[in-house]
């Protein structure tokens, strides 16, 4: 009996998730951004489909490799976030409470996880099929706004941390722009910067700690945090190149 593996990278994200749980956590509260209840719709399917019998008389095994937030080459959300600060004089202001969680992976391991889980379910299906498998490597978890400051920092050290931003500020902002687009409708219509569901999910705690993808198929990261952060450093220095350069401002393929 032939097997193909199916795999689905999942992030699922809630206001009420704590801190450090592992795969077998069971989280509750509603998930408020359509791009979590999208990946947890997906997670859904690709779990339910394991097992089904296939049209080549084969069965179809599946498993979910959960990415919580990925950096790397290619990462749109550090350029923006360079320009943020370049903007700001090189000022890197966050909004998280300095307590907040957040488990961060390099995209080169989370692309080794995805390689190693597929060779895996077909050699030991009855281990791998139907799992679910949470992305990590050593990345700091704590204090996420120090790592994204040490990955801007590392490609221009001209970046220095600035100060917290409290929830309240920038929930008063958001209803403030939120007034201005109703009143200002007729004339003109400015994008939303953020969004309140987005706002309670940045200061959120999810984090988790596990070793599973280790003990199931021997997955160990291909790159330390040092690696990881040098990588993406000269990556996003050769996407900015020197400072204040307009390169930074072009859309990336």
């Amino acid at each position: 009996m032939s097997l193909s593996p199916v795999l689905c990278s999942v992030v699922t994200l809630s206001p009420t998730i704590g801190a450090r749980g592992n795969e077998d956590t069971q989280y509750s509260g509603e998930v408020e951004l359509p791009y979590g209840k999208t990946k947890a719709a997906a997670e859904k399917i690709v779990l339910e489909a394991n097992g089904k019998k296939l049209s080549n008389g084969g069965t179809l095994r599946t498993c979910v490799i959960r990415p919580n937030s990925v950096y790397g080459e290619k990462a749109a959300f550090l350029q923006e976030m360079y320009l943020l600060a370049r903007a700001r004089n090189g000022v890197l202001n966050y909004l998280e409470p300095e307590n907040t969680e957040r488990n961060l992976t390099y995209v080169g391991n989370v692309a080794w996880m995805h390689v190693l889980a597929a060779r895996n379910l077909q050699l030991q299906p009855d281990l791998l099929a139907g799992q679910v498998y949470y992305c990590y490597d050593d990345t700091p978890s704590r204090k996420g706004f120090l790592v994204r400051h040490q990955l801007l920092s590392s490609a221009d050290p001209s970046v220095r941390l600035g100060s917290h931003i409290p929830y309240w500020k920038m929930w008063l902002m958001i209803q403030l722009h939120r007034i201005l687009r109703v009143i200002l409708s007729p004339f003109w219509r400015p994008q939303p910067f953020l969004n309140v569901p987005l706002l309670n999910t940045i200061v959120t705690t999810f984090s988790f700690e596990t070793d599973k993808a280790s003990r199931h198929f021997g997955y160990k990261p291909l790159f330390t945090w040092q690696e990881s952060r040098l990588r993406t450093a000269q990556w996003l220095k050769a996407a900015a190149g020197s400072l204040g350069s307009p390169q930074l401002h072009e859309k990336k393929n």
